[in-house]
Parts: structure tokens; C-alpha cells; sequence
């Protein structure tokens, strides 16, 4: 776990840099025993061979850099990287199961929200040209519900966004901010910001210190062939329902001016 005035596990677990010398000689013996070259591994995982020789000297490993290299040797991250973080256990009260089976009668609802969303939009849209106000953006679709937030080969362009994608939604049921999670993780905020967006590409002592911040194993964080993907999806929902609920608050104000518009409008 982490603490705030104290040393973190995570710089325990890598401060003699034996865990990534550990990860090298793995790579090196899979390939190896496979009759590899380090060039031809570094095709197979989109590489450049630099990198595979810095691995296999024990030298740090970016999270992209690993994935790559856990894809192509179809290895389980269980199998060759410690826990951490105790497993996380915390998100155990959710009822997934009923919430699925709540997800599958509401989504029956869905011509009547869509309806009443495009009033709402017209309403809003009749609001802003009666006073003069700037026209709202276009808002492109959310991009992360384009594809899973669990592992599938050949994704390594998402991996990123994925890993991202999961921090926010751990961060989210906990109801914690970006910058809780940060320094519980001993991370810049700028960084962990980059990282939920899927813009930066942490190194694999940065992932453990904030799956350490979010008290959460790193196998939930790092996308590989371990996922269970039934459980990821719903976590996701779940988070996704949570972000959504604190909306609730804006229609409500939009409610009570509706409301105030319409006594103006009467008199």
C-alpha cells in the first residue's frame, strides 16, 4: 500500500534494479530457446533491436516495450512479475452480475433517451441564440468506448489508452481525482494526467507505483492474455455509471432554470 511519508513498495521492489534484470534474462532465455535472433525478435515485436539487447542487459523496460514482448511470447505477466499491491480485493461489494442483468432492461430505454436527448439539445440550442451565446461545440464520440478496455492481440496501437482507461476506472470507483492518485503514487499529476489519456508511455516502476496508489494488484492494470475480460467490461460500466451520475447535478440547475425561464416567459 502506499504512504505518503514513507518509502513506497514499488521503490523497494526496483531500487537494485534486480527485477529488471530478472525480466532480461527471461526474454533471453525464451528466445533463445526458441533459436531467436535478437533481429528477428525485434521484427516480431515491432521493435528496434537496440531495445532488445538494452532488455536483456537488465536495463528498465518501458509498459508498451513489455507488452510487446509478453505478446509475442504469449506470456502470462503473472508468470514473471511480482504482485506488489496486495490483490485488489476493495471493488468486491459491486454486484456485476445484477448490475448486468439491470443493464440488459435499461438499455430497452434507449429510444426514449435518445429522444429526449435530442429535445434537451434543442431546448439548449433555443436558450444559447436567444441570448446571443456562442454555438457549442461538436463533441466527437467518446473514443475509449471505441474498443475494449480488455487485451486482445494485436492492439498494441490501443495499450496505452487501455492501461490508461483502467486507472480511471479504479480511480473512479474509489470517487478519488486525478491528483488524489497521483500523490498517493508519488507521480506528477502532469504525468498520471498523460498517462490516464494514454499520451505517455510510463516505465514498468511507474505502473507499480500506481497500481500501489490505487491499492490495486498490477495485473489489473496491465493489459495481457490474464484479462478476464467479463470483469473488466464491468468494471468499466460501472465507473462509466458513477462519472455519468455526477451529471445528474448540471440537469439539475438546467432543471430549475428551465423552470425560471418559464415563469418569465408567463409574465
Amino acid at each position: 500500500m502506499s504512504h505518503d511519508n514513507g518509502k513506497m513498495q514499488a521503490e523497494a521492489l526496483f531500487a537494485s534494479g534486480q527485477l529488471y534484470r530478472d525480466i532480461g534474462e527471461i526474454i533471453y532465455d525464451r528466445r533463445t530457446a526458441l533459436d531467436w535472433t535478437q533481429v528477428h525478435l525485434a521484427k516480431l515485436a515491432r521493435l528496434n533491436v537496440s531495445v532488445i539487447r538494452s532488455i536483456e542487459a537488465g536495463r528498465p523496460v518501458s509498459l508498451e516495450t513489455l507488452s510487446a514482448l509478453l505478446r509475442v511470447f504469449e506470456i502470462d505477466p503473472r508468470d514473471i512479475l511480482p504482485q506488489g499491491a496486495p490483490e485488489g480485493t476493495w471493488f468486491a461489494h459491486l454486484d456485476l452480475v445484477a448490475s448486468a442483468t439491470q443493464l440488459k432492461k435499461t438499455m430497452k430505454q434507449c429510444s426514449d433517451y435518445n429522444l429526449a436527448i435530442q429535445k434537451l439539445r434543442d431546448i439548449i440550442g433555443n436558450i444559447s441564440k436567444t441570448f446571443n451565446l456562442p454555438e457549442i461545440p461538436v463533441r466527437l464520440p467518446i473514443d475509449h468506448y471505441s474498443h475494449s478496455v480488455a487485451f486482445t492481440s494485436g492492439e498494441r496501437q490501443d495499450l496505452l489508452e487501455i492501461f490508461g482507461r483502467r486507472i480511471q476506472i479504479f480511480r473512479t470507483l474509489q470517487g478519488a481525482t486525478a491528483s488524489q492518485i497521483a500523490h498517493k503514487s508519488h507521480v506528477s499529476l502532469t504525468s498520471l494526467s498523460l498517462i490516464e489519456a494514454g499520451l505517455r508511455n510510463p516505465s514498468l516502476e511507474t505502473v507499480y507505483r500506481i497500481a500501489e496508489g490505487l491499492s490495486v494488484s498490477v495485473y489489473y492494470l496491465i493489459p495481457g492474455i490474464h484479462d478476464d475480460a467479463d470483469l473488466l467490461r464491468s468494471l468499466d460500466m460501472t465507473a462509466w455509471a458513477m462519472s455519468a451520475q455526477s451529471q445528474l447535478e448540471a440537469l439539475a440547475d438546467l432543471e430549475s432554470i428551465i423552470g425560471h425561464l418559464d415563469d418569465i416567459a408567463n409574465h
